[in-house]
């Protein structure tokens, strides 16, 4: 379940998500974002939306997920690691730590958007 991060004029503010998944048969990864990466993981493999660029599997697994403060900002970071491009900029945010962290800085630098873990 998401985790409420307080109230904003009177309504829930939640904290929302980018997670990367990845597929073991394809070799593939994806990224998204949602204020529910678990139950957004249990669609990526029920193929809920059917149309959807990971339906063609249904071994999605989740290798990372952090938190931004709002959706607007996690499509921002989502669309930002989506220009690079690569899967080894991908796989290097996932498996790199000192990597994952100096994007951190780019993203906080580049956007002002703070990254949690």
């Amino acid at each position: 379940t998401p985790l409420l991060k307080g109230c904003l004029f009177g309504q829930p503010f939640f904290m929302h998500f980018v997670y990367i998944i990845f597929s073991p048969s394809f070799h593939r990864f994806y990224v998204g974002e949602s204020v529910d990466p678990s139950t957004r993981l249990i669609q990526h493999n029920s193929h809920f939306f059917k149309s959807a660029s990971t339906s063609f599997t249904n071994d999605w697994t989740i290798v990372l997920t952090f938190s931004v403060p709002n959706r607007s900002s996690a499509r921002i970071v989502e669309s930002y690691i989506k220009s690079m491009k690569s899967k080894k900029f991908i796989s290097n945010l996932v498996y790199d730590q000192d990597f994952f962290f100096a994007f951190v800085t780019i993203i906080k630098n580049k956007f002002n958007i703070s990254i949690s873990l």
